[in-house]
């Protein structure tokens, strides 16, 4: 296995892994949405956009690669051609494709979840602003009383 596909297929696994720390992180960010722990969410979203800072740091080096990859591997239309050495590591690189795969269909879902939460809170949130506006005026904030405590006399 030559160099270029070692350091391709470390950085798909790389990509691999960030991918399902960045779905634990929406369910985490789940079960603090559910409990409306809000600087538990905003933990989980500074993780999820560093999460996602790292997986985009890493595609410009997963681009170079990729090409070579493919030839020194004889992957094409046709399949495999090449000594046992390159089918064993095309065979590798379809396992951890699939998984990328399947890693990248689940955060999607993950996130498709997520952002109806926050649409549903929206719709929420604006609806508790309508209710507590209109009834501003008559549960407005009580005028301070002239005197704060009443005045004690004594009988004699």
């Amino acid at each position: 296995m030559t160099v270029e596909i070692e350091k391709y297929l470390a950085l798909l696994e790389k990509r691999l892994s960030l991918l399902r720390t960045l779905a634990q992180q929406f369910v985490y960010c789940r079960k603090e949405f559910v409990s409306m722990d809000l600087d538990g969410m905003h933990r989980r979203i500074a993780d999820q956009e560093e999460l996602c800072r790292q997986i985009q740091s890493l595609d410009p080096a997963i681009d170079v690669l990729q090409k070579t990859c493919a030839i020194q591997l004889g992957l094409g239309r046709k399949g495999i051609a090449g000594p046992h050495e390159a089918a064993a590591s095309a065979e590798r690189l379809r396992g951890v494709m699939r998984e990328l795969r399947e890693a990248q269909s689940e955060v999607g879902r993950l996130n498709r979840i997520h952002a109806a939460y926050l649409r549903r809170s929206s719709r929420t949130i604006q609806v508790l602003i309508n209710f507590v506006g209109n009834y501003s005026v008559t549960y407005g904030r009580p005028a301070y009383a002239r005197c704060t405590q009443p005045q004690l006399t004594e009988r004699g």
